[in-house]
Formats: structure tokens, C-alpha cells, sequence
């Protein structure tokens, strides 16, 4: 008896020894720094930026991340998806290549990331605010480096946030690049929770049926039990492939970037998802009352949408139906046939091609 009781200390005090060396692991990949631009000798390259500033905008301090091989080229600005999910970390483990041809720009939008924090005026958090933070950082980031226009790409959420912008200041702009784009969200919403429903039943996921029947069909997008509910949906939606192609893939798409990102510091990463809820409480059904199918009819700049053929967060044919209806200079959907929600990691050298041989070399005039 005293052997065992010995055994299970042992194992305790070992398991212990784990955490901590784990622990101490993950604070050393956690600096909260962004390392140098090097070249293949490990030298840094002159003229490149490697920066992390906390920008003010609308009267908050926001956390923005820059990084490019050569200062003088384009500007590539992010707008992460969400409400309230920064993607810096998965761009920069999945999309490094576009830094060899752009000065991209991850910023950590109001209530999200390193710019979340309990003290945040909810009055401050509206999609009106969020578009004048865009608007301001988009004149921040032309000063800064000199440069009359950037390029903005918003992903999902970011997408509606996006489209909204370059409606409102088209001048800035070369080109606007939507990934997983809003159009109509109250529809798209419903045929997300068919698509799910549906899945569930022809594969006799039980657990599924019981939880969507329990969370019941959305109506004009809007879940019973309030904007929550559609994380629990989301989770399906990863389940069966509405999100990532291979629904495997899920975890070392999103998962393992954000272990791995050094600009966060170990807290940082810990509170990642505090920022989501918050945002996603306050911004999810403002969202809702702007139907951008019906409301931005128009784009005076070129409009160029990578949507993956098997989305399910953001219906496929919808966006289609959009740009059939969109006037614009110049409008494209490019279809990435082996990507659901997460076109940028699940086909990054398409993505990479698309950006760098096609849309730059269609649209940039420096």
C-alpha cells in the first residue's frame, strides 16, 4: 500500500515537472516581440521592417503588426475575422511569402487580441467606430510609409468591415480582396445551420442533432439564445467541413499558429479568446442590420474575391450572386476549389500566386 501511495506521489510530482517544463517552454516562444527580416545568411536585410506599434485609434491604443522585406513596397493591409479573432498568428506561419512583396500590415482590431481589454467602453464598440479605426489606420499606414494608396484584404468578418471601408473611401485603395466575403449574412446564416442540420442527420451524429435542434434554425440570422449560439453552431460547421476542407486539418490551420506566434506573450495567448466573446456579443447583430448585398451596389476600385468552394460560414453562391449584381472597374471571384472558410491556409501557394502575379501585377501603380 505504501509502494502504491508512493507510486501516485511520484507520478504527481513528475507530471508537475511536465506542466512546469511546459509552461516554461511556451514563455520562452512568447516574447511578444517580432524577430528581424533576415536574409539566407541570417543577416538582416537593410531596408526592410520588422515593427510592432500600438497605434491610437479613436482614442485607443491598438496593437499593429508590420512586417516586409522592403520598405518601399506595397502596403497589404489585414482585416482579421472574427468579430474579435486575429489572424496575425496564422498569416504569418501560413502567408510569410507575401512579405517578400508587401509591407503586411496584422492589426489586432478594437476589443481583439493585444488591443482587448476589460476596461473597453462598450459604447465605443460599433461597427461605425471599427470603420473610422480602419479609416485612420489606412492614413496612418500612407504617412508612414509614404505611399498614396495600400491594398485592403478583410476576411470574413474582415470582409465585412472591408467592403464597408473602401465603399466609404474607395481613394485609398488600390484594390479590395475579400476572403470568405459577407454579403447577405441573415441568409448565408441559414443555409449554414441547413448545411449543418443536414450533414448531421445523413451521417446519424446524434450529438450534433441534439445540440442544433436545441440551438433551432436562426431566423433573419439571429439565434434564440442570442449571438453565442453561433460559436456552438461554428463548432459543426468545423465538424463537418463548412470551415476547413479537411476538418482534420482544423487544429494545425489555426491551433498551432497561434501556440507558436512570438509577438504574443504567453498571457497574450491565454486571453485570446476573451477578446472574441466580447466583441462577438456587442458587434454579431449590428452586423446583421446592414445587408450588404442590397446596400453597396457599387465599388469605384477593383474588387477581387477568393472564396472557397466548400464554405459554409459564408455561402459560396451567395457571393456569386453578388458579384453578378456588383458594378465595379473590375470585379473577379476566384474559386478555390480544395479550401472551405480558411482559403489562405489551406491553399497558400495559390493564395500567394493570386495575390502576387495576378492582383498586384493587375492593379499596383506606384
Amino acid at each position: 500500500m505504501k509502494k502504491s501511495i508512493n507510486f501516485v506521489i511520484w507520478i504527481l510530482i513528475s507530471l508537475g515537472g511536465l506542466a512546469a517544463i511546459l509552461l516554461f517552454a511556451m514563455i520562452m516562444i512568447s516574447p511578444g516581440t517580432t524577430p528581424r527580416i533576415e536574409d539566407d545568411t541570417g543577416r538582416e536585410i537593410q531596408g526592410s521592417v520588422a515593427a510592432i506599434e500600438n497605434v491610437e485609434l479613436g482614442n485607443l491604443k491598438q496593437f499593429v503588426l508590420m512586417r516586409g522585406r522592403n520598405v518601399k513596397n506595397p502596403v497589404l493591409l489585414m482585416l482579421h475575422g472574427g468579430p474579435g479573432t486575429p489572424q496575425g498568428p496564422h498569416f504569418v506561419y501560413h502567408n510569410k511569402e507575401l512579405e517578400k512583396h508587401f509591407i503586411v500590415v496584422n492589426w489586432d482590431q478594437r476589443g481583439a487580441g493585444r488591443s482587448f481589454s476589460p476596461g473597453i467602453s462598450k459604447e465605443t464598440m460599433t461597427i461605425e467606430q471599427l470603420i473610422s479605426d480602419t479609416h485612420e489606420l489606412t492614413q496612418y499606414l500612407k504617412r508612414r510609409f509614404q505611399q498614396n494608396k495600400i491594398y485592403l484584404l478583410g476576411h470574413s468578418w474582415g470582409s465585412y468591415l472591408g467592403i464597408r471601408t473602401v465603399d466609404l473611401y474607395p481613394e485609398d485603395y488600390y484594390a479590395y480582396i475579400g476572403i470568405g466575403q459577407v454579403t447577405d449574412h441573415k441568409k448565408s446564416e441559414t443555409l449554414s445551420y441547413q448545411f449543418v442540420l443536414k450533414t448531421a442527420k445523413e451521417s446519424g451524429n446524434q450529438e450534433a442533432i441534439k445540440e442544433l435542434e436545441g440551438l433551432e434554425a436562426p431566423i433573419n440570422g439571429r439565434y434564440k439564445d442570442g449571438p453565442m449560439a453561433m460559436l456552438q453552431q461554428r463548432r459543426w460547421v468545423r465538424e463537418f467541413g463548412g470551415a476547413a476542407y479537411n476538418p482534420e486539418d482544423f487544429n494545425n490551420l489555426i491551433g498551432k499558429p497561434l501556440v507558436f506566434f512570438r509577438e504574443y506573450s504567453f498571457l497574450d495567448k491565454l486571453g485570446y479568446f476573451d477578446g472574441e466573446e466580447f466583441s462577438v456579443k456587442l458587434l454579431y447583430d449590428p452586423m446583421l442590420d446592414f445587408n450588404v448585398m442590397n446596400e453597396i451596389s457599387e465599388l469605384k476600385i477593383p474588387i477581387y474575391i477568393l472564396q472557397g468552394r466548400r464554405d459554409y460560414q459564408t455561402a459560396f453562391v451567395l457571393v456569386k450572386e453578388y458579384l453578378e449584381k456588383l458594378k465595379a472597374p473590375h470585379k473577379e471571384l476566384i474559386p478555390f476549389e480544395k479550401s472551405a472558410h480558411l482559403v489562405p491556409y489551406e491553399e497558400p501557394d495559390r493564395f500567394h500566386d493570386v495575390l502576387i502575379n495576378k492582383i498586384l501585377k493587375e492593379t499596383y501603380q506606384p
